[in-house]
């Protein structure tokens, strides 16, 4: 019966965000279950995965498909082509990002079911060669809320402005890589996610452990920030897992990932500067407007980023908000 009810209330919700959001970018619903054959049994990918080969040399042999600003939807499977990355085989997407915008905010999320896709990005410039490798510093697990499903996700931002970022980004690559594919990820089970949201003693349940799979469902989200806030984007400094990849130019590579690991070594931890009082402004905005909203594991969220972006006064903008909302 409570799970019924659960289920009850989560489409009462759903539907009624829906409603409000009618007609709003950014709004969408991914269809889980119509990909269920791609979610559903991760030996069947890993075996699929295990006959495949590479269909190319390198990363400039790509088919590249434009991305457009918006959402994207990929279903990532034994369609896809495959390709020998330096973790091992996997299947991937190759994207050239938009051209002729301001910075980009994109938002990357791997739907979970009874499998999951644990996502991997290389971003290339526009010689192909490797400019970061995003992975498990960027994605997280996050459990459903509203309109989102259980899923892993990460955001990225592509900064098209400041010296000494890599303004040149021009492709982008997300694949599942090999090295994750024994692991699993242990997700929110439905019941406590249910006690959570009202505020009820959580029932003593196991959490699901979902597999970790080659094949996948992955919500893509782009933005031009330029465009979606009225000012120009504020570029977030992500951590990469790696600064550069033997596909793109071995000998190049090497010396550029000796000379990383060495500056690391010598090299004390800076930092972050101080934050630009636009930069501050533009947190301060998109904080409060969650809190209003009652989104506060996003506003959290958004306090995290503007802290690792050198941002003094996040924590306090947050609980001003907060204090403002009960008072309401």
């Amino acid at each position: 019966m409570e799970i019924r009810r659960m289920k009850l209330v989560k489409m009462s919700i759903a539907a009624v965000v829906t409603a409000l959001l009618a007609g709003c970018s950014g709004s969408m619903l991914v269809p889980v279950q119509d990909h269920a054959s791609i979610l559903s049994n991760a030996d069947q990918a890993k075996q699929a995965l295990s006959q495949a080969t590479s269909c190319c040399t390198a990363f400039s042999d790509f088919n590249y498909v434009a991305l457009p600003e918006g959402d994207t939807l990929l279903a990532l499977d034994s369609k896809q082509p495959s390709f020998q990355f330096d973790e091992g085989m996997s299947y991937f997407a190759a994207y050239r990002l938009p051209a002729n915008t301001g910075n980009l905010a994109i938002s990357i999320a791997s739907q979970v079911s009874k499998t999951v896709l644990i996502p991997q990005v290389i971003m290339l410039d526009a010689q192909f060669k490797v400019t970061r490798v995003l992975g498990e510093s960027v994605f997280s697990y996050q459990p459903a809320h509203l309109l989102d499903n259980d899923r892993i996700e990460g955001k990225l931002f592509v900064d098209r402005s400041m010296p000494g970022n890599p303004a040149a980004e021009t492709y982008m690559i997300v694949y599942a890589p090999a090295d994750k594919l024994a692991g699993s990820t242990t997700i929110l089970h439905p019941s406590k996610a249910f006690a959570r949201a009202n505020g009820t003693v959580e029932p003593d349940i196991k959490d699901p452990v979902i597999p970790h799979s080659p094949w996948g469902l992955v919500q893509i989200k782009v933005a031009d920030m330029a465009k979606g806030q009225g000012l120009e984007a504020v570029f977030k400094p992500e951590y990469a897992d790696k600064v550069a990849m033997s596909k793109a130019a071995p000998a190049a590579t090497a010396v550029a990932a000796g000379t990383v690991a060495t500056a690391a070594v010598a090299a004390p931890a800076k930092p972050a500067p101080a934050m630009l009082s636009e930069t501050e402004a533009f947190y301060q905005s998109q904080i409060e407007k969650a809190v209003k909203a009652g989104d506060i594991d996003k506003a959290m969220q958004l306090v995290s980023e503007a802290e690792r972006a050198g941002s003094t006064k996040a924590k306090s903008i947050f609980i001003d908000a907060v204090k403002r909302s009960q008072k309401g």
